[in-house]
Order: C-alpha cells, then sequence, then structure tokens
C-alpha cells in the first residue's frame, strides 16, 4: 500500500460518508442499474464537496463480493477508484499500490478501510484491470446490424447523449472512434453496459507494428478512397484485413471484429462489385464508406444490405437527405460518423426521421 501523503486526493470523511450510504444500501441485494440510481439520489443528499461519486461504476469485487469499487472525481477533479472494504477483507489484489484514505468505523457495522488508485483515461493499466477482472460489460463489441452513430470527439459527453437516446427510443445507438481507453474509461464512468462499436482508422499500408495497438478495437476502417478504383484500391483495403487478422490472433484476441472500407465515389454497381470482390476473396466487408454515393441513394443502400454489409456516411451537416434516404433503404442498418455531440443531435434527427 502507498504510504499516506500530506494531501489526499479527497476527504476521508466524506469518503467514509459516502462508503456508509453504499454499505447501508447495497449489502445483500443484487447490484442493478435501479440500486445505483437510487444510491445516486440519496448521495445527493450528503453535500459532498471534495468528492463526485459515478454510481453508474459501482461494482462488487469479484473475490471478496463485501467490498465495492466505485469511479470518483477528487479534488480539483482528479480522477480516482475507490475501493471500499469492511477491515477484516484483504487489500485488493486487482489494484497494486493503492494509496490508503482511511480507516472509518461504521456506526451499525464494522470498521472499514477506503483505498484509492488513479483511474484517468491515462490509466491504461488499471482500466485493462478493471473490465478483465470486474466487469467486462464495459468493454466495446462487434455490433452487428443497427443504427450507430459514432462519435470522434468526448467520449463522457457521447455516452449522455447515448444514454439519452435509449431512454427516449429503446435504441442502442453506440459507437466511439476516438482512442480506445479514453472510451472505455467514459462508459465505466457512464455505468454504460448495453455495448458499443470502438472503430479504429488503419492507414492503408499500415504494417504489423503499427496495428498492435489498436487490436483491441472491435472495427478497423481503412480508407483507400484516394487509391485507383477499384481493384488497386480492393487490394490494399485487402492487405489491412489480413494483417489486423493475424495481429489478433498473434495476441490471442478471439472475439469477432468487423471490417469497413472507405471507397471512392461509388454508384449502386460500384459497391456491389467491391463487396462481392473482398468477400469472394475472405475479406468480407461489414461496412462501406463511399466518400459520395453516385446516383440512386437508395438504390445504392439497398445493394448493400444485400451484401450483408452497412452504409457509413461522414455527417457534413448538409446530408440530412442522404442520411434519412439511406436509412430507410438499409432498415436501419447504417453508421453516422461525426466529430461531436453536437453534430450527433442533428444527425440522430435525420437517422429517426
Amino acid at each position: 500500500m502507498t504510504p499516506v501523503p500530506l494531501e489526499l486526493p479527497l476527504r476521508p470523511s466524506e469518503a467514509a460518508e459516502l462508503a456508509n450510504l453504499i454499505f447501508d444500501h447495497a449489502e445483500r441485494k443484487p447490484l442493478t442499474d435501479e440500486l445505483r440510481n437510487r444510491l445516486a439520489s440519496r448521495a445527493a443528499a450528503l453535500k459532498l464537496e471534495t468528492i463526485r461519486p459515478w454510481f453508474g461504476s459501482l461494482e462488487r469485487d469479484p473475490v471478496h463480493p463485501g467490498a465495492y469499487y466505485l469511479a470518483v472525481d477528487g479534488i480539483a477533479g482528479a480522477p480516482h477508484l475507490l475501493y471500499m472494504a469492511p477491515a477484516t477483507a484483504p487489500t485488493s489484489s486487482i489494484f497494486h499500490k493503492p494509496l490508503l484514505i482511511g480507516r472509518m468505523r461504521r456506526a451499525n457495522g464494522p470498521e472499514l478501510v477506503i483505498n484509492a488508485t488513479p483511474f484517468g483515461p491515462q490509466d491504461r493499466r488499471n482500466i485493462d484491470r478493471f473490465v478483465s477482472k470486474i466487469d467486462a460489460a464495459f468493454l466495446p463489441r462487434a455490433m452487428g446490424a443497427r443504427a450507430e452513430i459514432a462519435v470522434e470527439e468526448d467520449a463522457p459527453a457521447a455516452f449522455e447523449m447515448f444514454r439519452s437516446v435509449y431512454k427516449r427510443s429503446g435504441k442502442n445507438v453506440a459507437a466511439l472512434a476516438g482512442e480506445y481507453h479514453a472510451g472505455v474509461w467514459a462508459a465505466i464512468r457512464a455505468g454504460w453496459r448495453l455495448g458499443y462499436a470502438a472503430i479504429a482508422d488503419v492507414p492503408a499500408g499500415s504494417s504489423a507494428e503499427s496495428i498492435r495497438p489498436l487490436a483491441a478495437f472491435t472495427r478497423f476502417a481503412v480508407d483507400v478512397s484516394g487509391l485507383e478504383a477499384f481493384e488497386p484500391a480492393l487490394k490494399a483495403a485487402e492487405q489491412v484485413h489480413e494483417r489486423v487478422r493475424q495481429t489478433r490472433a498473434s495476441l490471442k484476441l478471439t472475439g469477432a471484429f468487423e471490417f469497413e472500407v472507405g471507397l471512392p465515389e461509388a454508384g449502386a454497381a460500384d459497391l456491389e462489385y467491391c463487396l462481392e470482390w473482398l468477400k469472394r476473396r475472405g475479406h468480407a466487408a461489414q461496412f462501406a464508406a463511399p466518400v459520395r454515393i453516385a446516383g440512386d441513394r437508395a438504390e445504392a443502400a439497398a445493394v448493400v444490405r444485400q451484401q450483408q454489409a452497412a452504409l457509413s456516411l461522414r455527417y457534413g451537416g448538409e446530408r440530412g437527405a442522404a442520411i434519412r434516404e439511406a436509412a430507410r433503404a438499409s432498415l436501419g442498418r447504417i453508421s453516422v460518423r461525426v466529430r461531436r455531440v453536437q453534430e450527433a443531435e442533428l444527425a440522430l434527427e435525420d437517422l429517426f426521421a
């Protein structure tokens, strides 16, 4: 355990209040989203000044179910993961050298020990340990046939928007196209256990070494729109797909992943040719992202759907009609890439129009 510094990242008395709330209301009960929301409502009455808890992240220790983990922001917004356990329980075996916040006596229970571990988007090892040892539901996964909005920036705001859409419509449109660990971290704090795609942009000609840091993503998008159409471009996409497959195999990553190919301007016949060409050679693309759709957009979307793929469009603000037509023709199988949440909200109006 790390020695206690002169200045703690949060106030021990407030950490004790938070721990008492959790133990009073969560012990011997199923840890559901309803319970997490109820705890969040009760915590508002505590008037905490140095802690902002993210109750969506609340989980029990997999070995010692009487202990809890909770993501919080401490003084100056410093993100940490609290470990709250009875004093008789061992220190967490998952996170090494935690910072001791304090030992507190409960009014109607045993003494508690509270530790803190740095838990920001840059703390990649701690994020990986959380999803591999505590709750894998926060990991991204291949999402298949659905409508989605892929947000590139500000993952925490994106999950707020995804939650709002889900409450309103019952639809999960979640996808991220940013830094991997920042996305997983945001999902944990948001309590997003419904699944989301994590999209990596992989340049044509990428080596195995450059793909290796991206291997945990669930979708790999290669843009060959600037290459000669169509066969030379498709060969470059094929090469990237094979390297992704080999790299993931070498790392023993066995889960399914998706492949997106960015194409030059293409009409329905071109899209059919490209998707069929890749499929015949064992490198089927699940998403086609033409720079522009030539001709009838509905026909192009229908062709992509017939190839068991989905259209992926880049939202430019002026393409509402294209999204509406493509979404209808695709029967809801479409991905719309945006940079910011504000653009996502505009795209959603077109997507569900």
